[in-house]
């Protein structure tokens, strides 16, 4: 009879995204038949109830406190699925009457995910014998992984990057260039307003403090003018800047991968702090035009910089 409903549904003119009969079997013989149709037709989930009478093995969803052994809805994803044992502790799921175009799978929380294709078969051994299981299973599909590079802001939303691939710019995020400007031991930063950064090219990222973002994977960035950051490497490197919280300071050692780092020209004198001066909103016309010298003084335990008439603070924004 239950095969008798399952086949006039599926005749039906219904586009389905997933449906299925699943049969699993204790290793003492017993087995009980699911069925299940996904369709964006379909409405909220809904079914024929379980009988239970004279069972041994069952396998239903779960919707409310209703147990249901055929169910149709328009997205099955996170369905709770029981599962009542007899005293077998080994259960083979074998799966038939596919039809859809994206399988749902066997989402269990103790072990693997099992897609639910046309001819499938795995077993689960090892449940626990005459029980009900109703916190392990769910219908669901895993998220797909994302293919690129997973980067962590600090607590200033600044980090550095080079990756050997070209990358996207996520949502949230940008992604600067730099130019280091001796006189005032700055960091000119000019934003890359392509989105994307080439494969091998150091910059700085800023977005949310603190956030995680993934840059994905892609091909096609443009080539970028100047820029003064170099992608890290597992090589030691000597007498470099690399960044710490808002500035860039003197280090020795390895630089991370998929970092990037500041290698001042031979001979440079080594500041002691390098600051970031974002493009023009910080009110900074160009200092290789500039003909002023700069200057700097301490106020109120404060370092300065003045170069004519104005004065600006150590991130190269304008004190007024």
């Amino acid at each position: 009879m239950l095969l008798g409903i399952a086949a006039t549904i599926n005749a039906m003119a219904v586009d389905y995204t997933a449906s299925a009969m699943v049969r699993v079997t204790s290793n003492t013989g017993y087995y009980s038949d699911f069925y299940y149709s996904e369709s964006a037709s379909l409405g909220a989930l809904n079914g024929n109830a379980m009988n239970f009478e004279g069972r041994k093995v069952a396998l239903y969803a779960l919707n409310g406190t209703a147990k249901l052994q055929i169910i149709e809805g328009a997205d099955l994803e996170g369905v709770q699925l029981g599962l009542m044992t007899d005293n077998g502790t080994d259960y083979t799921f074998n799966v038939s009457y596919v039809e859809g175009t994206n399988p749902l799978y066997l989402m269990d929380a103790q072990g693997e995910n099992h897609e639910l294709t046309q001819g499938a078969s795995f077993t689960i051994n090892g449940l626990a014998a005459n029980s009900t299981i109703e916190d392990r299973f769910t219908l669901g599909r895993p998220s797909a992984p994302v293919s690129g590079f997973d980067v962590t802001l600090n607590a200033f939303g600044l980090a550095t990057f080079s990756g050997d691939q070209d990358a996207e710019i996520p949502t949230g995020l940008k992604a600067y260039t730099a130019t280091y400007v001796a006189m005032d031991e700055v960091l000119n930063l000019d934003e890359i307003t392509t989105g994307k950064i080439p494969a091998n090219t150091g910059v700085i990222l800023f977005g949310t403090a603190g956030a995680d973002y993934t840059l994905p994977y892609t091909t096609g960035a443009a080539a970028v003018g100047t820029n003064h950051l170099q992608p890290a490497t597992t090589a030691s490197v000597e007498d470099v800047f690399v960044l710490s919280g808002n500035a860039l300071y003197q280090y020795t050692g390895v630089v991370p991968a998929n970092k990037a780092y500041l290698q001042l020209p031979g001979g440079a004198p080594a500041p002691a702090r390098i600051g970031l001066r974002f493009g023009t909103a910080t009110a900074v016309e160009s200092v290789e035009a500039e003909a002023v010298k700069a200057e700097k003084f301490v106020e109120n335990g404060q370092v300065f910089i003045r170069r004519g008439e104005a004065v600006y603070n150590l991130q190269g924004q304008l004190v007024k």
